[in-house]
This record gives C-alpha cells, structure tokens and sequence, in this order.
C-alpha cells in the first residue's frame, strides 16, 4: 500500500488541512497549519483539543500502516495534553514502539511552531486480520 496516497484520499485529512511528510519503517511525520477555523476560542486562536488529538491520530496511523502495508483502524487512543497551541504550524511524530499480530502500539509527540511539546499520545491500532481485510474495503467492517 502507498502511504501517501492512501493518505491522500482522506477526506478528512484535507478538511483539517493535515499534510503527511513522512512515513516509513513505523515511523511517520505530519503537520497541520493552524487557522481560525481551528480554534476553540472565539477571539483569538487556540487549537480545539480534537485538532490535536486528529492530528496525532491520523500520523500515528500512518505509522502504523507502514509497518503492515494496510490500513489499521484505531482501538484506543489516549492523549495528554501539555500546553495549548495558539498559532503556527503543529508538528506529529509518531513511533511504532510494538508491532504484534493484532495490534500495534504507537507512540505520538505533537509540537508547536516553536518546537514546544504541546501534546503526547498513546495508540493503538489494528495490525492484523484476514488477507486483504481493510476498513476501506467490503468485509472489513462498516464502510
């Protein structure tokens, strides 16, 4: 599977603005430039949390699909958020710190413009299944 080009039929990805500028061997990076629509405050911008959170969601997936070359829905994502994010760029770098047979654990730091730790996220996301099973195909679950 292309990384990028799976990535790039996320039309969720384009509405958010979210741009993937790496992805291989369980590693991924992306950014997304912050605008007004992105805030959660009506007079000045702050990123709404859940911004953040898709952000982190969608690179750490990209990781994860780099080690397994399908999709991988997530199972659980858990995120601490450190700081908030009032303008720029935000920045994710996601790790995959294990890759099993039916899950895969990823590790996600999301900075700032500046390069300050605004966020850490933990995910999870499924590895494995039946050959050529995919949430984007029929047979792998609601489409």
């Amino acid at each position: 599977m292309d990384i990028a080009e799976a990535f790039d039929r996320m039309p969720f990805n384009d509405l958010l603005g979210i741009e993937l500028l790496s992805a291989g061997d369980g590693r991924a990076v992306g950014e997304l430039e912050l605008s007004p629509e992105h805030s959660s405050a009506p007079d000045r911008l702050i990123a709404h949390g859940g911004v953040t959170y898709a952000l982190a969601d969608t690179v750490g997936g990209a990781a994860a699909i780099s080690v397994n070359g399908n999709v991988t829905p997530t199972i659980d994502m858990r995120i601490d958020y450190l700081a908030p994010a009032t303008g720029g760029v935000l920045r994710a770098e996601a790790n995959v710190v294990r890759n099993g047979n039916s899950v895969a654990s990823v590790v996600v730091e999301i900075t700032d413009g500046d390069g300050e730790e605004i966020a850490t996220a933990r995910g999870v996301y499924k590895s494995g299944g039946p050959d050529g099973e995919s949430a984007w195909t029929d047979g792998g679950g609601p489409a």
